[in-house]
């Protein structure tokens, strides 16, 4: 199993090293969370122990935390009119591994194309879609490891790609401490077939969180660090074309960001109010997610998410908002079950 995962990983890491060209990112949307609960929790979340099998996608760890054989099914409505579902199986092999599958779509909407002469030429659409296969190992009876292939397709008009991704994660669990923590290699491959001439990297991530439950109160933290993987956002911003001498003068400046400011844009904080265990409300901070969507010079709620979780009867109901700027934020819904449940058991 152990070189299973390293093979795979030194394969799709050479890949990546031979094909990768440019700074430009393909497939974007990887990076979206696709639970309800990960989006409350600021968008980013390895180490949640709730048996939610949605949270595999996060962490193909968390796959071992499922009570039995798990579907999870969640739609969001993204920014632009575009949307985004996914749906997610898990199911034990045995007291020791886990399998699950994993389909994401995203879909942009219709656009007015317009040739290089700026007339109409008719309307054309674009999405991305993936496959996720996950297969996870419990390796002692605390931590598990689990691992995530991903092929990737993606269209838009007459252009189309296709990748290969893998995620790698790691699950550790002390339930008499109410403590987990994860650790998460995301999309990390190869983009086999550009839009057009030159390959694109994929938006590949390191993270690490960890979670906490207090004894005698209902309260659960999160913590989650994203982009271990890359220190420097690089952040670039085109200043507006202003008039010196009777001629337009372009002035391009890198934003200072400073040491703190940088290190919060990494961090990932969220806290859920847990009073029974069926209802459970969260509400989380995104740094980043506040600076890159806040209007400049304002203040506003960019950054901020919340939601909410209800088990009704077989069923676990989720729904969250994530607010981007002023223009609004998304918001989505998830629908997940043990199948074991509703299978008669012998008496």
């Amino acid at each position: 199993m152990r070189r299973t995962f390293l093979s795979l990983a030194i394969i799709l890491g050479a890949a990546g090293n031979a094909f990768a060209y440019g700074g430009s990112k393909a497939y974007q949307f990887l990076t979206l969370p696709t639970s309800t609960t990960v989006f409350a929790l600021g968008g980013d979340n390895v180490s949640l122990y709730s048996g939610e099998v949605t949270l595999a996608q996060q962490n193909p760890a968390l796959l071992s935390a499922i009570p039995g054989t798990s579907v999870g099914l969640s739609y969001f409505n993204y920014i632009a009119d575009a949307n985004y579902g996914s749906l997610t199986f898990g199911q034990a092999v045995d007291s020791l591994s886990w399998w699950g599958v994993g389909f994401t779509f995203m879909g942009y909407g219709t656009f007015d194309a317009y040739d290089e002469y700026g007339v109409e030429d008719g309307t054309f659409s674009a999405s991305d879609m993936d496959l996720s296969l996950m297969y996870v190992r419990r390796l002692a009876s605390n931590f598990s490891m689990g691992m995530a292939l991903k092929p990737v397709y993606s269209h838009i008009a007459d252009y189309s790609s296709f990748g290969l991704a893998l995620d790698l994660g790691a699950f550790y669990y002390l339930p008499e401490k109410l403590f987990s923590a994860g650790l998460a290699v995301r999309n990390f491959g190869v983009q086999f077939t550009p839009y057009e001439d030159e390959r694109e990297s994929l938006p590949w991530d390191v993270q690490v969180g960890v979670t906490k439950k207090l004894a005698h109160a209902p309260f659960r933290f999160n913590l989650t660090y994203t982009k271990l993987n890359k220190w420097d956002f690089d952040y670039e911003k085109d200043a507006n074309l202003y008039k010196a001498s009777s001629s337009y003068v372009e002035a391009e400046y890198k934003e200072d960001v400073s040491w703190g400011d940088m290190f919060m844009r990494h961090m990932v904080i969220g806290v859920e109010f847990i009073p029974t265990k069926n209802f459970s409300v969260a509400a989380s901070y995104n740094h980043r997610r506040h600076k890159e969507f806040a209007m400049e010079n304002a203040g506003g709620a960019a950054g901020w998410s919340f939601g909410a979780n209800l088990h009704v009867y077989k069923f676990a109901l989720g729904a969250s908002y994530a607010i981007y700027g002023p223009s609004g934020g998304v918001f989505g819904v998830n629908l997940s079950s043990c199948i074991d449940d509703f299978r008669k058991k012998d008496k």
